[in-house]
């Protein structure tokens, strides 16, 4: 069963509501009540932000991206087209350094972020085998 807890998301930029004002940056998801759709995310210092799933970001899986990226390099400029190839290619690595550098990427261009994040909640819903029950804390 796959937890949320230790996954990285960005708090989403446009977010109008931010108590700990951190739209556009990259944090780590350490509680996640599903069922109150509540997720607590730390940003390596401060106070945990909370957050409901719709306000946080994640990539798109890195195969539906390269098919999204392939079908849709019609409708885009080469730039746009660039940022994407780099944010799947960051994304064969997995680890925190890559999928972290490739979500600044995502975040820097509305197109790019379009093109390459869903909200978590989206997420959540296309993994239905994801830990709904109970709340689970990530601890270091």
């Amino acid at each position: 069963m796959e937890e949320l807890t230790g996954r990285l998301v960005v708090v989403h930029p446009q977010l109008t509501t931010d108590p700990v004002s951190r739209q556009g940056q990259t944090g780590v998801i350490a509680i996640a009540d599903l069922q109150k759709d509540n997720i607590s995310v730390g940003f390596g210092g401060g106070p945990l932000g909370r957050y409901s799933s719709d306000a946080l970001l994640v990539l798109k899986d890195k195969r539906e991206l390269y098919q999204d990226i392939m079908t849709g390099v019609k409708d885009m400029d080469a730039g746009t087209f660039k940022d994407l190839l780099d944010i799947n290619m960051k994304q064969e690595y997995s680890d925190y350094g890559h999928i972290s550098a490739a979500m600044k990427i995502a975040v820097e261009n509305p197109e790019v972020m379009k093109r390459s994040m869903i909200s978590l909640e989206d997420y959540i819903s296309r993994n239905h085998n994801i830990n709904v029950s109970e709340a689970v804390s990530f601890e270091r």
